[in-house]
């Protein structure tokens, strides 16, 4: 194992870079900008870059060559400030922030990816792994084999997973999501424009209540529902609800009162 400690009490840009493993960030108020990597192989570890300067960090494992170097799983630890930016770059690896984040950029070709609370932009990309998103600003995330779970989006989600349910708690802004083989689920939303298409997946959206709407739904083959009073569509929409599925159902509804945004 090997450690680093950097003094530092203000936000950072972090960039890692690691192949296979683990990475576990936490962003939260300290006073030191704190690494550790741990391994099977220490000639390995020692090999690791950790540098740091004017409130920049980046972490990088040497490129690896022949058989030999398979299996050199780094497990990758780091604290920082809360409020910074972070960005990882993997080929098989799970990636955990966890705290309050300034921006989040993640990308890894497979593993699972957790992030709590992100005060700006949280982008993700993943070919075969779950993303769970507690909360952020903007989402743009994707998975080609996995769900993909955000908890409440302050702005705008993107989202698209190939095999996987898309699921948003709540959405206080647009919404457009694409899945071939899964469902949708919007626990709330109020505003803007949910555009939501899925193949062969359910629909289920939940409307708060009191909101204009103005529905374009269809599926080819599944049931389309819609318990929204003549009232709620009339007017000048707040929200327009577009849901298209081919063999899915699709279900609107009115949100639990209790659920209405302040």
């Amino acid at each position: 194992m090997a450690s680093w400690d950097f003094p530092c009490s203000d936000p950072i840009d972090a960039n890692i870079t690691v192949a296979s493993g683990s990475v576990t960030m936490t962003a939260a108020p300290t006073d030191a900008v704190t690494v550790a990597i741990s391994g099977d192989d220490d000639q390995f570890i020692s090999q690791v870059t950790v540098d740091f300067a004017d409130r920049h960090l980046v972490v990088s494992e040497p490129q690896r060559r022949g058989f030999s170097w398979r299996g050199k799983d780094l497990r990758i630890t780091i604290s920082m400030p809360a409020g910074s930016r972070s960005a990882v770059q993997a080929a098989s690896a799970d990636v955990r922030c966890l705290g309050e984040y300034g921006a989040v950029d993640i990308r890894t070709a497979s593993g699972n990816v957790a992030v709590d609370v992100v005060r700006g932009p949280a982008e993700v990309s993943t070919a075969s792994g779950a993303v769970r998103i507690a909360e952020a600003v903007e989402v743009n995330a994707q998975t080609a084999s996995g769900q993909l779970r955000v908890g409440h989006a302050h702005g705008d989600v993107n989202a698209r997973t190939a095999s996987g349910l898309v699921s948003v708690d709540a959405a206080d802004a647009s919404v457009t999501a694409r899945t071939a083989s899964g469902g949708i689920f919007l626990g709330r939303v109020a505003r803007g424009r949910a555009d939501l298409t899925s193949v062969s997946g359910d629909i289920d959206v939940k409307v708060t209540p009191g909101t204009g709407v103005f529905l374009d739904l269809s599926s080819l083959s599944g049931r389309v529902s819609s318990d929204l009073a003549a009232s709620d569509q009339e007017g000048d929409a707040d929200l327009r609800l577009r849901c298209q599925t081919v063999s899915g159902s699709v279900q609107v509804s009115r949100a639990a009162s209790a659920d209405r945004p302040a």
